[in-house]
């Protein structure tokens, strides 16, 4: 069962990457909004687990979940992460806002991340919490 709730913790530190990040910029000059979700559930595609997603709300469900996105975090996949980490997985989810579309993994797109914490930037100091086929899948392939 995936049980959803709305994370301040999350939402502070989106908003602080959104103020700090010239790349997210565009986003606090907007009106887009964002929900920041906790999710129990330990979601896996293709038999690898999900850290997070990033979703459009379809016009059809705002009279529900009054925002344009949501960044859901699967809290079973993220147990054991540093903040650090944490601040990068919520970036590289809010790569994926767009003016109203999803942005889709594209390797130009998030290479920041990489260029500014390195390619095994979910190991440092931190080893075996995700490991090589996550990383692998977290850049490379998409989530």
């Amino acid at each position: 069962m995936d049980s959803r709730t709305i994370s301040d913790e999350y939402a502070k530190i989106g908003a602080e990457l959104i103020k700090k990040e010239p790349s997210l910029q565009w986003i606090a000059e907007s009106d887009i909004t964002i929900v920041y979700l906790s999710s129990t559930a330990e979601l896996k595609r293709g038999g690898k687990l999900i850290l997070g997603q990033c979703e459009k709300i379809p016009d059809k469900y705002k009279w529900a979940i009054p925002a344009d996105f949501t960044i859901t975090l699967f809290e079973p996949n993220i147990t054991g992460i540093s903040k650090e980490q944490l601040k990068i997985l919520i970036l590289h989810e809010l790569l994926h806002v767009g003016n109203g579309e999803i942005i889709p993994h594209d390797v130009e797109d998030f290479r920041m991340i990489i260029d500014r914490y390195g390619l095994d930037w979910a190991n440092k100091n931190e080893p075996n919490i995700i490991d090589a086929e996550q990383l692998h899948r977290f850049k490379i392939k998409g989530i």
